[in-house]
Protein backbone atom coordinates (compact mmCIF):
# COMPACT_ATOMS: atom_id res chain seq x y z
CA UNK A 1 0.00 0.00 0.00
CA UNK A 2 3.10 2.24 0.40
CA UNK A 3 2.83 5.13 -2.04
CA UNK A 4 -0.97 5.31 -2.19
CA UNK A 5 -1.26 5.22 1.60
CA UNK A 6 1.42 7.88 2.04
CA UNK A 7 -0.36 10.12 -0.47
CA UNK A 8 -3.62 9.70 1.35
CA UNK A 9 -2.19 10.56 4.74
CA UNK A 10 -0.29 13.54 3.31
CA UNK A 11 -3.18 14.97 1.26
CA UNK A 12 -6.46 13.87 2.76
CA UNK A 13 -6.10 13.80 6.52
CA UNK A 14 -4.50 17.21 7.25
CA UNK A 15 -7.48 18.93 5.66
CA UNK A 16 -10.02 17.04 7.75
CA UNK A 17 -8.39 16.40 11.06
CA UNK A 18 -8.54 19.61 13.07
CA UNK A 19 -9.31 18.55 16.60
CA UNK A 20 -9.90 14.90 15.64
CA UNK A 21 -7.55 12.25 17.05
CA UNK A 22 -5.97 9.83 14.60
CA UNK A 23 -6.23 6.10 14.98
CA UNK A 24 -3.06 4.03 15.03
CA UNK A 25 -4.81 1.03 13.48
CA UNK A 26 -3.63 1.59 9.89
CA UNK A 27 -1.60 -1.53 9.35
CA UNK A 28 -3.03 -2.89 6.11
CA UNK A 29 -5.28 -1.92 3.25
CA UNK A 30 -8.44 -3.97 2.82
CA UNK A 31 -10.50 -3.40 -0.32
CA UNK A 32 -13.99 -4.63 0.38
CA UNK A 33 -16.76 -4.22 -2.20
CA UNK A 34 -14.80 -1.41 -3.84
CA UNK A 35 -14.12 0.61 -0.66
CA UNK A 36 -10.52 1.25 0.41
CA UNK A 37 -10.36 0.50 4.11
CA UNK A 38 -7.12 1.19 5.97
CA UNK A 39 -8.77 0.66 9.32
CA UNK A 40 -10.18 3.79 10.94
CA UNK A 41 -8.15 6.81 9.83
CA UNK A 42 -10.10 8.99 12.26
CA UNK A 43 -11.04 7.71 15.70
CA UNK A 44 -14.57 9.07 15.52
CA UNK A 45 -16.93 10.96 13.22
CA UNK A 46 -16.03 14.66 12.98
CA UNK A 47 -18.33 17.34 14.34
CA UNK A 48 -20.29 19.47 11.88
CA UNK A 49 -21.36 23.02 12.63
CA UNK A 50 -24.67 23.63 10.84
CA UNK A 51 -26.26 27.06 10.53
CA UNK A 52 -29.94 26.57 11.42
CA UNK A 53 -31.05 30.21 11.70
CA UNK A 54 -29.36 33.33 10.34
CA UNK A 55 -29.94 36.88 11.61
CA UNK A 56 -33.36 36.33 13.18
CA UNK A 57 -35.20 38.54 15.64
CA UNK A 58 -37.06 35.68 17.27
CA UNK A 59 -37.39 31.91 17.29
CA UNK A 60 -39.09 29.28 19.45
CA UNK A 61 -37.13 26.76 21.51
CA UNK A 62 -38.10 23.96 23.88
CA UNK A 63 -36.30 21.02 25.49
CA UNK A 64 -38.10 17.77 26.35
CA UNK A 65 -35.63 16.37 28.89
CA UNK A 66 -32.92 17.51 31.23
CA UNK A 67 -30.62 20.20 29.83
CA UNK A 68 -28.00 22.72 30.70
CA UNK A 69 -27.15 26.16 29.37
CA UNK A 70 -23.57 27.37 29.24
CA UNK A 71 -22.11 30.74 28.32
CA UNK A 72 -19.32 31.59 25.93
CA UNK A 73 -16.77 30.48 28.51
CA UNK A 74 -18.46 27.06 28.94
CA UNK A 75 -19.54 27.91 32.48
CA UNK A 76 -22.93 26.43 33.42
CA UNK A 77 -25.34 29.32 33.92
CA UNK A 78 -28.65 27.44 33.96
CA UNK A 79 -30.09 23.93 33.90
CA UNK A 80 -33.39 22.17 34.28
CA UNK A 81 -35.52 19.09 33.72
CA UNK A 82 -37.38 20.46 30.73
CA UNK A 83 -37.97 23.76 28.98
CA UNK A 84 -41.45 24.62 27.75
CA UNK A 85 -41.67 26.45 24.44
CA UNK A 86 -40.09 29.87 24.88
CA UNK A 87 -39.18 32.76 22.60
CA UNK A 88 -35.53 33.51 21.85
CA UNK A 89 -34.75 37.20 21.39
CA UNK A 90 -31.95 39.72 21.90
CA UNK A 91 -32.36 43.02 23.74
CA UNK A 92 -29.78 45.40 25.19
CA UNK A 93 -26.85 43.06 24.50
CA UNK A 94 -28.49 40.14 26.32
CA UNK A 95 -29.97 36.90 25.01
CA UNK A 96 -33.48 36.22 26.28
CA UNK A 97 -35.12 32.80 26.48
CA UNK A 98 -38.69 33.32 27.58
CA UNK A 99 -38.62 35.59 30.62
CA UNK A 100 -35.01 34.76 31.49
CA UNK A 101 -32.22 37.16 30.53
CA UNK A 102 -28.63 36.03 29.99
CA UNK A 103 -25.97 38.75 29.80
CA UNK A 104 -23.69 36.99 27.36
CA UNK A 105 -22.93 37.11 23.65
CA UNK A 106 -23.40 33.36 23.23
CA UNK A 107 -25.46 30.58 24.78
CA UNK A 108 -25.09 26.83 24.34
CA UNK A 109 -28.05 24.58 25.06
CA UNK A 110 -27.18 20.92 25.53
CA UNK A 111 -29.77 18.20 26.02
CA UNK A 112 -28.80 15.07 27.93
CA UNK A 113 -30.71 12.95 25.39
CA UNK A 114 -30.49 12.95 21.59
CA UNK A 115 -33.30 14.73 19.79
CA UNK A 116 -34.75 16.52 22.80
CA UNK A 117 -34.09 20.09 21.59
CA UNK A 118 -36.86 21.61 19.47
CA UNK A 119 -36.23 24.77 17.46
CA UNK A 120 -39.05 26.29 15.41
CA UNK A 121 -40.95 22.99 15.59
CA UNK A 122 -38.07 20.80 14.38
CA UNK A 123 -36.18 18.54 16.78
CA UNK A 124 -32.40 18.26 16.77
CA UNK A 125 -29.65 16.13 18.18
CA UNK A 126 -26.41 17.53 19.50
CA UNK A 127 -25.97 21.01 20.92
CA UNK A 128 -27.27 24.35 19.71
CA UNK A 129 -25.42 27.65 20.00
CA UNK A 130 -27.23 30.98 20.04
CA UNK A 131 -24.97 33.84 18.95
CA UNK A 132 -25.77 37.53 19.10
CA UNK A 133 -25.58 39.47 15.84
CA UNK A 134 -26.01 43.18 15.06
CA UNK A 135 -29.27 45.08 15.53
CA UNK A 136 -30.76 42.75 18.16
CA UNK A 137 -30.58 39.76 15.85
CA UNK A 138 -29.13 36.32 16.48
CA UNK A 139 -28.08 33.17 14.65
CA UNK A 140 -28.33 29.55 15.77
CA UNK A 141 -25.74 26.87 15.00
CA UNK A 142 -26.05 23.18 15.75
CA UNK A 143 -22.97 21.12 16.59
CA UNK A 144 -23.57 17.49 15.64
CA UNK A 145 -21.49 14.47 14.68
CA UNK A 146 -21.27 13.69 10.97
CA UNK A 147 -23.27 10.44 11.00
CA UNK A 148 -26.16 11.96 12.96
CA UNK A 149 -26.13 14.87 10.53
CA UNK A 150 -26.29 12.55 7.50
CA UNK A 151 -29.17 10.71 9.19
CA UNK A 152 -31.03 14.02 9.19
CA UNK A 153 -30.15 14.73 5.55
CA UNK A 154 -30.86 11.42 3.80
CA UNK A 155 -34.63 11.24 4.24
CA UNK A 156 -34.98 14.91 3.27
CA UNK A 157 -32.84 14.72 0.12
CA UNK A 158 -34.28 11.53 -1.37
CA UNK A 159 -37.69 9.80 -1.06
CA UNK A 160 -37.51 7.34 1.80
CA UNK A 161 -39.26 4.65 -0.22
CA UNK A 162 -36.53 4.52 -2.86
CA UNK A 163 -34.19 1.61 -3.52
CA UNK A 164 -31.57 0.84 -0.86
CA UNK A 165 -28.66 1.27 -3.28
CA UNK A 166 -29.89 4.67 -4.46
CA UNK A 167 -30.12 5.74 -0.81
CA UNK A 168 -26.64 4.36 -0.05
CA UNK A 169 -25.24 6.34 -2.99
CA UNK A 170 -27.01 9.46 -1.71
CA UNK A 171 -25.65 8.96 1.82
CA UNK A 172 -22.06 8.75 0.55
CA UNK A 173 -22.60 11.73 -1.74
CA UNK A 174 -24.01 13.88 1.07
CA UNK A 175 -21.23 12.81 3.46
CA UNK A 176 -18.56 13.67 0.87
CA UNK A 177 -20.11 17.09 0.23
CA UNK A 178 -20.39 17.80 3.96
CA UNK A 179 -16.81 16.69 4.59
CA UNK A 180 -15.60 18.95 1.77
CA UNK A 181 -17.45 21.90 3.32
CA UNK A 182 -15.90 21.10 6.69
CA UNK A 183 -12.49 21.15 5.03
CA UNK A 184 -12.82 24.50 3.28
CA UNK A 185 -14.65 26.19 6.18
CA UNK A 186 -12.82 24.56 9.05
CA UNK A 187 -11.83 27.94 10.56
CA UNK A 188 -15.23 29.56 10.08
CA UNK A 189 -18.05 29.70 12.58
CA UNK A 190 -20.14 27.18 10.63
CA UNK A 191 -19.46 24.58 7.95
CA UNK A 192 -22.86 24.27 6.27
CA UNK A 193 -26.16 26.08 5.91
CA UNK A 194 -29.42 24.15 5.89
CA UNK A 195 -30.08 25.32 2.33
CA UNK A 196 -26.92 23.61 1.07
CA UNK A 197 -28.18 20.15 2.04
CA UNK A 198 -31.84 19.52 2.85
CA UNK A 199 -31.75 18.98 6.60
CA UNK A 200 -34.65 18.85 9.06
CA UNK A 201 -33.08 17.52 12.23
CA UNK A 202 -34.44 14.12 13.20
CA UNK A 203 -37.71 14.59 11.27
CA UNK A 204 -36.71 12.35 8.37
CA UNK A 205 -35.03 9.58 10.34
CA UNK A 206 -36.33 6.00 10.16
CA UNK A 207 -34.81 2.69 11.33
CA UNK A 208 -34.35 1.65 7.67
CA UNK A 209 -32.52 4.84 6.72
CA UNK A 210 -30.34 4.66 9.82
CA UNK A 211 -29.37 1.09 8.86
CA UNK A 212 -28.43 2.26 5.35
CA UNK A 213 -26.29 5.04 6.80
CA UNK A 214 -24.60 2.59 9.16
CA UNK A 215 -23.75 0.35 6.17
CA UNK A 216 -21.82 3.22 4.56
CA UNK A 217 -20.51 4.73 7.81
CA UNK A 218 -17.45 6.91 7.26
CA UNK A 219 -17.26 6.25 3.50
CA UNK A 220 -16.43 9.21 1.26
CA UNK A 221 -15.40 9.74 -2.35
CA UNK A 222 -11.97 11.13 -3.23
CA UNK A 223 -10.20 12.12 -6.42
CA UNK A 224 -6.39 11.99 -6.28
CA UNK A 225 -6.98 11.42 -2.55
CA UNK A 226 -8.66 14.77 -2.17
CA UNK A 227 -12.19 15.32 -0.92
CA UNK A 228 -14.17 17.24 -3.53
CA UNK A 229 -17.59 18.98 -3.63
CA UNK A 230 -19.87 16.06 -4.53
CA UNK A 231 -22.71 18.07 -6.06
CA UNK A 232 -26.02 16.36 -6.77
CA UNK A 233 -29.45 17.30 -8.06
CA UNK A 234 -32.89 15.86 -8.76
CA UNK A 235 -33.02 15.30 -12.53
CA UNK A 236 -30.39 16.02 -15.18
CA UNK A 237 -32.59 15.54 -18.26
CA UNK A 238 -30.24 13.14 -20.06
CA UNK A 239 -26.67 14.34 -19.44
CA UNK A 240 -25.03 15.77 -16.32
CA UNK A 241 -23.08 18.99 -16.65
CA UNK A 242 -19.50 20.14 -16.11
CA UNK A 243 -19.03 22.08 -12.83
CA UNK A 244 -16.82 24.57 -14.68
CA UNK A 245 -19.64 25.26 -17.12
CA UNK A 246 -22.30 25.74 -14.42
CA UNK A 247 -20.43 27.28 -11.48
CA UNK A 248 -17.44 28.83 -13.27
CA UNK A 249 -15.10 26.93 -10.93
CA UNK A 250 -12.20 24.68 -11.82
CA UNK A 251 -13.45 21.21 -12.64
CA UNK A 252 -12.05 17.72 -12.06
CA UNK A 253 -12.88 14.47 -13.93
CA UNK A 254 -15.61 13.40 -11.44
CA UNK A 255 -17.45 16.67 -12.10
CA UNK A 256 -17.12 17.01 -15.87
CA UNK A 257 -20.48 15.43 -16.72
CA UNK A 258 -21.63 12.06 -18.08
CA UNK A 259 -24.43 10.63 -20.19
CA UNK A 260 -27.23 9.69 -17.82
CA UNK A 261 -30.08 8.21 -19.81
CA UNK A 262 -31.80 6.95 -16.66
CA UNK A 263 -34.01 9.81 -15.50
CA UNK A 264 -36.76 9.75 -18.13
CA UNK A 265 -39.21 8.54 -15.48
CA UNK A 266 -38.86 11.78 -13.54
CA UNK A 267 -41.83 14.12 -13.88
CA UNK A 268 -39.20 16.86 -14.21
CA UNK A 269 -37.45 15.30 -17.23
CA UNK A 270 -39.29 17.88 -19.35
CA UNK A 271 -41.43 20.80 -18.31
CA UNK A 272 -42.88 24.13 -19.40
CA UNK A 273 -43.56 27.20 -17.25
CA UNK A 274 -44.88 30.69 -17.81
CA UNK A 275 -43.11 33.21 -15.56
CA UNK A 276 -44.33 36.78 -15.47
CA UNK A 277 -41.80 39.29 -16.72
CA UNK A 278 -42.63 41.59 -13.82
CA UNK A 279 -41.87 38.76 -11.36
CA UNK A 280 -38.45 38.24 -12.96
CA UNK A 281 -37.76 41.99 -12.80
CA UNK A 282 -38.78 42.07 -9.13
CA UNK A 283 -36.51 39.16 -8.18
CA UNK A 284 -33.57 40.76 -10.01
CA UNK A 285 -34.28 44.12 -8.37
CA UNK A 286 -34.15 42.48 -4.93
CA UNK A 287 -30.58 41.45 -5.84
CA UNK A 288 -29.77 45.03 -6.94
CA UNK A 289 -29.98 44.18 -10.64
CA UNK A 290 -32.20 46.83 -12.18
CA UNK A 291 -33.83 45.73 -15.43
CA UNK A 292 -37.22 46.86 -16.74
CA UNK A 293 -39.44 45.92 -19.66
CA UNK A 294 -37.86 42.50 -20.28
CA UNK A 295 -38.56 41.27 -23.78
CA UNK A 296 -36.59 38.00 -23.86
CA UNK A 297 -34.39 35.64 -21.81
CA UNK A 298 -31.97 33.54 -23.83
CA UNK A 299 -29.99 30.46 -22.81
CA UNK A 300 -26.37 31.22 -23.77
CA UNK A 301 -23.60 28.68 -24.38
CA UNK A 302 -25.49 25.49 -23.44
CA UNK A 303 -23.34 22.59 -22.28
CA UNK A 304 -23.56 18.86 -22.99
CA UNK A 305 -26.70 18.65 -20.86
CA UNK A 306 -28.09 21.85 -22.45
CA UNK A 307 -27.69 23.83 -19.21
CA UNK A 308 -26.66 27.36 -20.10
CA UNK A 309 -23.53 28.83 -18.58
CA UNK A 310 -25.06 32.28 -19.00
CA UNK A 311 -28.39 33.88 -19.78
CA UNK A 312 -28.86 36.97 -21.89
CA UNK A 313 -31.69 39.24 -20.78
CA UNK A 314 -33.04 41.62 -23.43
CA UNK A 315 -34.79 44.69 -22.02
CA UNK A 316 -35.38 48.39 -22.45
CA UNK A 317 -31.83 48.99 -21.17
CA UNK A 318 -30.30 46.69 -23.79
CA UNK A 319 -28.89 43.19 -23.35
CA UNK A 320 -27.39 41.97 -20.09
CA UNK A 321 -25.57 38.68 -19.50
CA UNK A 322 -25.29 36.94 -16.13
CA UNK A 323 -24.42 33.51 -14.80
CA UNK A 324 -27.30 31.18 -15.67
CA UNK A 325 -27.33 29.33 -12.35
CA UNK A 326 -27.31 32.64 -10.43
CA UNK A 327 -30.26 33.79 -12.55
CA UNK A 328 -32.17 30.59 -11.79
CA UNK A 329 -31.55 30.90 -8.05
CA UNK A 330 -32.70 34.53 -8.06
CA UNK A 331 -35.90 33.74 -9.98
CA UNK A 332 -36.46 30.75 -7.68
CA UNK A 333 -35.04 27.22 -8.03
CA UNK A 334 -38.51 25.72 -7.60
CA UNK A 335 -39.95 28.10 -10.20
CA UNK A 336 -37.31 27.96 -12.94
CA UNK A 337 -36.44 24.30 -12.52
CA UNK A 338 -33.18 24.30 -14.48
CA UNK A 339 -31.11 26.34 -16.91
CA UNK A 340 -31.55 23.70 -19.64
CA UNK A 341 -34.32 25.60 -21.40
CA UNK A 342 -35.56 27.27 -24.53
CA UNK A 343 -37.73 30.34 -24.08
CA UNK A 344 -40.02 32.72 -25.90
CA UNK A 345 -41.84 35.92 -25.10
CA UNK A 346 -45.53 35.29 -24.43
CA UNK A 347 -47.27 38.57 -23.72
CA UNK A 348 -46.61 39.52 -20.10
CA UNK A 349 -44.75 36.25 -19.54
CA UNK A 350 -41.69 34.37 -20.67
CA UNK A 351 -42.50 30.77 -21.52
CA UNK A 352 -39.63 28.49 -20.48
CA UNK A 353 -39.56 24.96 -21.92
CA UNK A 354 -36.86 22.91 -20.26
CA UNK A 355 -35.39 19.65 -19.06
CA UNK A 356 -34.43 18.48 -15.59
CA UNK A 357 -34.55 19.96 -12.11
CA UNK A 358 -31.45 21.38 -10.47
CA UNK A 359 -28.05 22.62 -11.57
CA UNK A 360 -27.26 19.36 -13.39
CA UNK A 361 -23.83 18.68 -11.82
CA UNK A 362 -22.89 15.36 -10.21
CA UNK A 363 -25.32 12.68 -9.10
CA UNK A 364 -28.73 12.66 -10.80
CA UNK A 365 -31.07 11.39 -8.09
CA UNK A 366 -33.76 10.03 -10.41
CA UNK A 367 -31.02 8.47 -12.50
CA UNK A 368 -29.52 6.84 -9.41
CA UNK A 369 -32.91 5.39 -8.49
CA UNK A 370 -33.41 3.97 -11.99
CA UNK A 371 -29.91 2.46 -11.98
CA UNK A 372 -30.59 0.86 -8.58
CA UNK A 373 -33.89 -0.56 -9.79
CA UNK A 374 -32.08 -2.14 -12.73
CA UNK A 375 -29.68 -3.84 -10.31
CA UNK A 376 -26.70 -1.47 -10.12
CA UNK A 377 -25.05 -1.46 -6.66
CA UNK A 378 -24.40 1.87 -4.98
CA UNK A 379 -20.68 1.89 -5.77
CA UNK A 380 -21.39 1.41 -9.48
CA UNK A 381 -23.89 4.29 -9.34
CA UNK A 382 -21.32 6.59 -7.75
CA UNK A 383 -18.59 5.60 -10.21
CA UNK A 384 -20.95 6.25 -13.11
CA UNK A 385 -21.83 9.79 -12.03
CA UNK A 386 -18.39 10.63 -10.62
CA UNK A 387 -15.79 9.10 -12.99
CA UNK A 388 -12.30 8.29 -11.66
CA UNK A 389 -13.22 8.41 -7.98
CA UNK A 390 -11.95 6.16 -5.20
CA UNK A 391 -14.02 5.28 -2.15
CA UNK A 392 -12.34 5.46 1.26
CA UNK A 393 -13.60 4.72 4.75
CA UNK A 394 -12.36 7.41 7.14
CA UNK A 395 -13.78 6.01 10.38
Amino acid sequence: MGRVFSLMIAVLLPTLSAGIPFSCQRDALVVQDGVNDYGPLLDKPPIMRVLLIRDAREAQVSVYGSYQITGSLTNIIDQGQGLQKAKISVTNSAINIGNKRYDTSELRITSHQDGDIELNNLRYRGEIRILQQFNNKFSVIEEIDMESFIAGVLGSEMPQSWNDDALRAQAVTARTYAMYKKKIRRDEIYHLEMIELAYRGIAGETPRLNKIIQETKGVVMVYNWNIFPAYFHSTCGGHTEDALHVFGKDSIPPLTGVVCGYCDNSKHSSWSKDIRKSDIEKKLREANIYISNISAVKNVNPGAGNHGSKVEIASLQGNKEMNANDFRLLVGPNILLSTAFNSRSNGNCITFSGKGWGHGVGLCQYGAQAMAEKGSPWIAILKHYYPEIELVRLY
